[in-house]
């Protein structure tokens, strides 16, 4: 880590351990973890005059890529309340969004990722030590799928490599392999390389790209990596539902045209919405996920339907319209989120929190 970094002040165990116990208050003081402290930060911020994705909020753009925008302020200070720093950090992530360049670059993003999902650090040669270990169970399929992975977008393919994004993968498997002391099933499903794809171009290494590409898939979304793909079937039936919660009338129209998320929304649903560009707009979305919960892009999604809207209900064969999702907006895809929060009942909400584990 560079010394310029505003985070060697915190110790690696410190982050681990204060996010954790954040965590577990939430999950067992409320049945909407998240949601309660979503709420009472918009309603802070309207008290007070900080600006949310819903009202003005833009791309940070370089000349805010400063030692004085708000987080790096946070970040320069060590912390006295782990918890309260961590949700400080979750509102200004907010209302302030991390400062990256155009191209979505950024010197805090992958740091702040690491914070908020509890990485701890990883070691280059222990990453090494799982390179030279050779070809996984699953290296075939992987080589399939990685010289596809976001194959039109020039920003990603200038950043990451193919040989790469192979390693990085191939490395997982062969951890999994290590870890669950099975090698007769694949670790490997469709969708981990675009998972992957934001976290490598946001990432400063390799080796610390894998440490936080792991630990997403492994603490956020365990059911996502099954070879049925089970989280991502509960996902898909979850849109459906928060789309028939919020606005009755287009799902019944689309149900009417036998478009069921699971026709359409399963590479969305699947990939955290990694798979719709432009990727400087997934990273915002990402920020704001890893913030408050990976399970939060079954929202999305319906945020992302809920906005063509108009042209669906105009059309006769919607499926066409919905094959490939506008480019995404994800401030508006944000702000329509909290919008949608309140709508859901707390018994749908408690499956969406669950659905991935």
């Amino acid at each position: 880590m560079p010394s310029t970094s505003p985070l060697p002040r915190i110790r690696a165990s410190q982050i681990s351990s204060g996010y954790s116990s954040t965590r577990s208050r939430e999950s067992t003081g409320s049945s909407r973890p998240g949601v309660d402290r979503l709420s009472s930060q918009t309603a802070a911020s309207s008290r007070t005059n900080v600006t949310t994705p819903s009202t003005s909020a833009v791309t940070p753009s370089r000349n805010n890529h400063t030692s004085s925008h708000p987080i790096a302020v946070l970040l320069s200070h060590e912390p006295t309340n782990i918890a309260q720093a961590l949700k400080e950090l979750r509102y200004l992530i907010l209302t302030e969004g991390i400062p990256a360049d155009p191209d979505g670059m950024s010197s805090f993003r992958i740091y702040i990722w690491s914070i908020l999902l509890g990485v701890e650090p990883l070691s280059a040669s222990h990453y090494l030590k799982l390179v030279h270990k050779g070809p996984s169970q699953s290296y075939s399929k992987i080589r399939d799928d990685t010289f596809r992975t976001l194959a039109t977008d020039p920003l990603f393919h200038r950043k990451v490599s193919e040989a790469s994004l192979t390693r990085l993968l191939n490395c997982y498997v062969t951890s999994r392999e290590y870890a669950t002391k099975t090698k007769d099933t694949s670790h490997y499903v469709q969708g981990m390389n675009v998972i992957a794809a934001p976290i490598m171009y946001a990432a400063r290494s390799e080796h610390e790209a894998f440490a936080i590409f792991q630990t997403f898939l492994v603490q956020e979304c365990p059911a996502y990596t099954k070879p049925t793909l089970d989280g991502v079937h509960k996902g898909l039936r979850l849109v459906d539902a928060v789309l028939e919660a919020v606005d009755e009338e287009l799902f019944s129209f689309l149900e009417g045209k036998g478009l069921l998320a699971k026709l359409y929304a399963f590479p969305s649903v699947m990939t955290f919405s990694a798979c719709t560009p432009p990727l400087p707009e997934v990273c915002i979305l990402w920020d704001f996920l890893i913030a408050y919960g990976p399970y939060l892009n079954i929202i999305c999604v319906v945020a992302q339907v809920l906005m063509m809207k108009d042209e669906l209900m105009e059309l006769q064969s919607p499926m066409k319209h919905l094959r490939h999702f506008p480019p995404l907006k994800a401030r508006e895809v944000i702000s329509s989120v909290m919008q949608l929060i309140p709508q859901l009942s707390e018994s749908l909400f408690q499956e969406i929190v669950e659905h991935a584990k």
